[in-house]
């Protein structure tokens, strides 16, 4: 070969970028790891796409401090993915954020930025450090934050002197959050709010709202009625559901001494399955999507016949364009997997802050998303109803 063709081939390996970094700090990972599928009685596989299986969430990562890295190569200008991968807790939810951001990262190829991903074991100064010790190598922008209180900590640390995608949403007030922190998260507060509006949209006006007592179904239920009572529904009684066997009857006694024209559950799937039948059938029932396994069996969701709420274009849509082009994790709890098409999205917001064409809607596969000024990445779902145990969509949003 003559010292010309080698050095044109030499320019050219040198100019060939990994999406993932190839030789990442110990503690980080840069694709998914193969394990065995976990069966799950509960999944429904034929309602998903037949696609090939994705990897299995890490189970053995150990924690590493980013300072105590060994120094090797990182990706100049790239993406820093870091997650609590390594948390006891927190370890299979985060993974499944990774595993769906690295098939965004495949699906985009050559032509998406390089990630590089760290797993820490908390989000607390786990996070920050990890944080600063990736924009000193080179990250542009940071994704991270899969907790409140992580999000809360990059946004007030002084990483946010460069862009940083939060996965969840900041304790702090929309004024108080940096300009350079924007924030997209799964949350159910939003769902409340758009349920609300597709009641009123239905032309109801009067409604029993039926909770638990747990702190999230707290949250959903203020969420709704806010957003209820601002669009002039009002609220007619409040039913607490212990969850208890014998205390399911007793909602519809409770149903029977109110005149109203709609119902909102703000319950688990259990205690939804629980006290639908013994909500009228002639009552229009509305909850979000904390209420239902959308890859549950059939014969599971047959008691929730009837039901609207609002769920991503992940599980009733997925002939979605966007929907089509990743793989369905098959055997996936249904919180991780919910989690696994947040990560696609996250990846595909990152790409389009780094394009400085925030502004614009992406048609994601767990809504559209929108950038509500100045930094909150909203998502507008897709409005979907329970048919023979089958949750099917109702319109397009």
């Amino acid at each position: 070969m003559s010292r010309f063709n080698a050095l044109l081939l030499a320019i050219v390996a040198s100019l060939v970028t990994p999406a993932f970094s190839a030789d990442p700090p110990r503690g980080t990972t840069t694709a998914p790891q193969p394990a065995a599928t976990e069966t799950q009685p509960d999944i429904d596989p034929a309602t998903g796409l037949a696609r090939s299986s994705v990897v299995k969430p890490l189970t053995d990562v150990a924690p590493v401090p980013p300072a105590a890295n060994p120094a090797a190569p990182v990706p100049r200008g790239h993406v820093a993915l870091i997650l609590p991968i390594a948390s006891p807790t927190l370890g299979r939810l985060a993974d499944a954020v990774r595993q769906g951001f690295a098939a965004a990262v495949e699906a985009a190829g050559k032509d998406g930025p390089p990630v590089n991903v760290t797993s820490i074991d908390n989000e607390a100064a786990g996070l920050v450090d990890a944080c600063h010790a990736a924009q000193a190598a080179g990250a542009i922008l940071i994704v991270g934050g899969i907790t409140r209180d992580g999000a809360t900590a990059l946004a007030k640390s002084d990483c946010n002197r460069q862009p940083v995608l939060a996965l969840n949403e900041p304790q702090a007030a929309p004024g108080e959050v940096p300009a350079n922190v924007y924030m997209a998260s799964l949350s159910l507060e939003n769902e409340a709010r758009q349920v609300a509006l597709m009641a009123v949209g239905d032309g109801l006006h009067t409604a029993v709202i039926i909770t638990s007592n747990s702190p999230l179904a707290k949250r959903v239920q203020d969420a709704f009625e806010r957003e209820w009572t601002r669009d002039a529904g009002q609220t007619v009684a409040r039913i607490t559901f212990t969850g208890g066997p014998d205390d399911a009857p007793l909602i519809r006694d409770k149903l029977a001494d109110v005149t109203a024209d709609m119902v909102f559950m703000a319950l688990d799937p259990p205690q939804a399955r629980m006290v639908r039948p013994y909500v009228s059938a002639m009552l229009p029932l509305y909850a979000t999507s904390m209420s239902v396994n959308p890859r549950a069996e059939a014969i599971v969701n047959l008691d929730l016949q009837g039901m609207r709420y609002m769920e991503m274009p992940w599980f009733v849509q997925p002939d979605h364009p966007a929907v089509m082009v990743y793989p369905v994790p098959h055997g996936m709890p249904i919180e991780e997997e919910r989690l696994y098409a947040f990560g696609i999205d996250a990846y595909r917001i990152a790409v389009q802050l780094l394009r400085g064409d925030k502004m614009q809607t992406i048609d994601g596969v767990t809504g559209k998303l929108s950038l509500e000024p100045p930094s909150q990445f909203v998502r507008t779902l897709t409005p979907a109803e329970i048919d023979g145990g089958r949750v099917i969509p109702l319109r397009a949003p």
